[in-house]
């Protein structure tokens, strides 16, 4: 089981309500939509930002319109086929998402004031 597919599967990842839990942002709000609530219900099924992505995976797992997180984890324990489409898009989609959490923790820390570099001294 790949890194990535175990963020999702433990909703432990990439998520901005886990990072927030965890302290390494304040809010939950999703960078790729502006939804108030980042997590991985939000990545899997809702987010427009994986659409694309959630369409192949949809078609290529058989799954409905209102899939839960349960009918994918059926899919993918009974077929080997559905357990690599399923991990590509968790490859595909968390991987933008660290790269994406990565340049935002740039920022943060490039537009923050240094402590200790007060030209008045």
């Amino acid at each position: 089981m790949s890194f990535h597919l175990t963020q999702i599967l433990t909703g432990h990842g990439y998520f901005a309500k886990f990072l927030c839990r965890i302290g390494k942002r304040i809010n939950t709000t999703c960078d790729f939509c502006g939804e108030d609530l980042d997590d991985v219900y939000h990545t899997l099924k809702d987010c427009p930002a994986w659409d694309p992505q959630r369409i192949r995976l949809k078609k290529e797992l058989g799954l409905s319109r209102d899939f839960t997180l349960n009918d994918v984890v059926e899919s993918i324990v009974n077929s080997l086929e559905c357990r690599r489409a399923f991990s590509k898009f968790a490859e595909e989609v968390l991987r933008e998402k660290e790269e994406e959490e990565r340049h935002r923790e740039r920022a943060t820390t490039t537009s923050s004031p240094s402590i200790g570099n007060d030209e008045t001294d």
